[in-house]
């Protein structure tokens, strides 16, 4: 069996190729996790979005029980019912 080897030429070509591959790897793996955080945090925020609707439709339900319909000024305070 005849033994052959690279020249260093060839050899750092070859390197340098598996460098970038692993640079390549673990970048795509960091923007792979903040894409993971970000649609958590979308997730997140979107629960409280839902929670933010139901508060207002509760209290726009009970403001209208109160006061009936109408607009509200929310600098004054004051409602103009129909």
């Amino acid at each position: 069996m005849e033994k052959k080897v690279l020249t260093q030429e060839e050899l750092a070509q070859l390197t340098n190729l598996q460098n970038q591959q692993n640079d390549l790897i673990v970048s795509l793996g960091s923007i792979e996790y903040r894409i993971t955080l970000l649609e958590n945090n979308k997730a997140a925020l979107k629960a409280q979005i839902v929670e933010l609707e139901q508060t207002n439709a509760t209290l726009g339900a009970q403001l209208t029980e109160k006061y009936g319909n109408g607009n509200l000024n929310l600098e004054t305070g004051e409602i103009i019912t129909e």
